[in-house]
């Protein structure tokens, strides 16, 4: 099955590749597409809506000079005229193709979250290998990684300073780690039961990891060398930035494979008890498993897949060690981001982006050599593999480079109405999860043994969340962290 994946990421890749390369040739769409940041559209607006005056206008004050004459000799008084200031509409510019990619990836969350019709292609893998639902979380984290890196260009653009940019990280991380603990505790407030780990926990963790390094290293400008190193200037920009995360998935590796754990084969990366004819029943996830384990003890950890499948111990999949990994894939979206700041025509982009794509896939499919359980790496959600942040990561750049040309470049489409609705993807997430099992959105299904009236159910609270996401935005409601 990895295999496959594998395919459908490069072999579409290579096709979109040449296809763009064919409309170029032939005239059918312009080659260059110019796309400015939030900041230069902002100075842009500024000039082309600033009045033209034959008077001298002080910048920050509320108060003209007309007619002034300083040293010539003249009489004439000074007069002061007050001004009110005019309102300038806020022109500020938003990716099109980011905000859809977001509401695609939370429509889709909401829909596997509340059941899926209760399909098992709408689930997660119990262990090794990968759905539909296995993608979700990491394209969200990807886009994160963008925003990341297009918000704080932005700014230390407009001169920002850095601990101001740092204070709003530590406290937007502080946010997103305080609702998923409030969430956690929705169906369970017994604090020798409570679950600490969670999504939005683990967003805050690779958010605030990411967010800190580009806070530190970024440059308010992009970097241009007049050389032909500029062809990889992204890389050049972002070089330090890398080296740390390479070095996190480092610890990640030495950890996973080299860390002793009592009764289990160094570098065990299997789901523990029944697996592989119960030979290492108490071995669940190998070294992330034990350090959760010792860290948060059995019962403050998620009881769910792979323990119904395996019969074995508790395994979190938004675990300690995985936060490593996951780092790395939010940084592919930083560096996603980074390469849109860094180059201004689409073609540059493209190449850039479709690169990555292919160079993510074939790694990923040899780390698990395109197979689910044989290959050195297993794709594997639970433990946020290596093999699994490369796949996902390279499903993201492709993903993306297929919005980005329809809405941004070719303008086919306006992304609606997932672009809306990926403006308010804060606000679904907790919304499901909080009014879970209430009315409207589910009820006691009539015929449990069927999939019909689930499938149903769960299409209608989508629907209803999506509906009240649209409705937020056209009223110009917006909840943020």
């Amino acid at each position: 099955m990895p295999f496959v994946y594998a395919l459908l990421l490069i072999i579409p890749s290579f096709a979109l590749w040449f296809f763009i390369n064919y409309l170029q040739r032939t005239y059918v769409v312009p080659s260059v597409f110019r796309f400015a940041s939030k900041t230069d559209l902002d100075i842009e607006n500024m000039f082309q809506t600033a009045p033209s005056r034959d008077v001298q206008t002080f910048d920050g004050s509320d108060v003209e000079l007309k007619n002034a004459d300083f040293g010539t000799g003249s009489n004439e008084p000074v007069i002061i005229h007050p001004q009110i200031p005019t309102p300038v509409k806020n022109n500020s510019y938003r990716i099109t193709s980011l905000d859809t990619f977001r509401g695609i990836s939370i429509i889709l969350m909401v829909f596997i979250n509340l059941g899926g019709g209760h399909y098992w292609f709408f689930e997660h893998a119990p262990w090794n290998g990968i759905t539909l639902a296995d993608f979700i979380l990491p394209w969200f984290c990807w886009v994160m990684g963008v925003s990341i890196a297009i918000s704080l260009r932005s700014q230390l653009r407009s001169s920002t300073k850095r601990k101001y940019v740092f204070g709003r990280v530590v406290r937007r991380s502080i946010a997103l780690l305080i609702m998923g603990l409030v969430l956690n505790s929705v169906n369970n407030n017994n604090l020798s039961t409570f679950r600490p780990l969670g999504v939005l926990q683990r967003l805050a963790f690779v958010y605030f990891i990411a967010a800190t390094l580009e806070t530190i290293f970024m440059k308010p400008q992009p970097y241009f060398t007049n050389t032909r190193l500029d062809v990889i200037r992204d890389i050049i920009e972002s070089a330090r930035q890398w080296t740390i995360v390479i070095i996190l998935v480092a610890i990640h590796t030495i950890i996973t494979f080299f860390l002793p754990v009592p009764g289990c084969p160094k570098g065990y990366l299997g789901p523990g008890g029944l697996y592989n004819s119960s030979s290492n029943v108490n071995c669940t996830g190998g070294a992330a498993g034990y350090i959760d384990r010792l860290v948060l003890g059995e019962n403050h950890m998620y009881f769910g897949s792979p323990k119904p499948v395996y019969q074995s111990l508790p395994f979190d999949p938004e675990g300690i060690l995985g936060t490593l990994t996951n780092t790395l894939l939010v940084y592919m979206g930083v560096h996603a981001g980074r390469i849109i700041l860094c180059y201004q025509y689409t073609n540059e982009r493209i190449k850039r982006w479709i690169a990555w794509t292919v160079v993510l896939g074939l790694v990923g499919g040899c780390l698990c050599n395109f197979s689910k359980e044989n290959g050195l790496i297993p794709i594997n959600k639970n433990l946020f593999s290596l093999s699994y942040a490369f796949i996902t990561g390279s499903s993201a750049f492709l993903i993306f480079i297929i919005l980005f040309l329809i809405i941004e470049h070719w303008r086919l489409w306006g992304g609606s109405p997932f672009n809306e609705i990926g403006q308010n993807s804060i606000m679904l997430y907790i919304g499901q999860h909080i009014f879970y099992n209430t009315l409207p959105w589910r009820w006691q299904p009539v015929n449990e043994t069927s999939h019909t009236e689930y499938l149903v159910m769960d299409c209608w609270a989508t629907i209803f969340w999506c509906a009240i996401a649209l409705v937020m935005h056209k009223k110009n409601i917006f909840i943020v962290v």
